[in-house]
């Protein structure tokens, strides 16, 4: 590669293609903390519905399964957007970044269409590509850890 040439890397895109707001298992439900658990269920009263979860324990914090089957309520299938999308929770906002708290894995889901073409692409992804996934990420691991995470990317 010439000096004139410049590398581009991709930088994570939503194609609202709503694979990450559909949930044909109630177990792949994104994880809640408390205070986001209140707003959810406080916005889901507004709106006539009622969100269902089940309470887990992640290093100590007491942290709850959103447990649902199909669209999220929150989900706009028509518009193709999140209508919580300020709000939403940090499981949502880190998409398609995923941590597992059984091994300490961050892995990036490859059911996310972006995330395909770029595979598909050629492209080699790692956090740099998704920096704003990384700082929900962060904040998300910050609060389960109680300490301050810097993911360098």
């Amino acid at each position: 590669m010439s000096l004139t040439q410049v590398v581009r890397m991709r930088v994570f895109q939503c194609l609202r293609c709503d694979e990450c707001c559909y949930f044909d298992n109630e177990e792949r439900g994104p994880i809640l903390f408390e205070d986001e658990l209140a707003r959810l269920r406080a916005l889901a009263r507004a709106r006539g519905f009622d969100i269902r979860y089940r309470e887990l324990n992640i290093n100590g914090v007491r942290v709850y399964r959103w447990l649902m089957r199909g669209y999220c309520p929150f989900y706009d299938r028509e518009g193709k957007a999140c209508t919580i999308h300020a709000v939403k929770p940090l499981a949502c906002k880190m998409y398609p970044l995923l941590y597992n708290p059984n091994t300490g894995e961050v892995l990036i889901s490859k059911e996310c269409r972006w995330v395909n073409e770029a595979l598909s692409a050629g492209e080699r992804l790692g956090l740099s590509n998704f920096p704003e996934e990384t700082k929900a990420l962060e904040e998300a691991l910050a609060r389960l850890y109680k300490v301050k995470v810097r993911i360098h990317g």
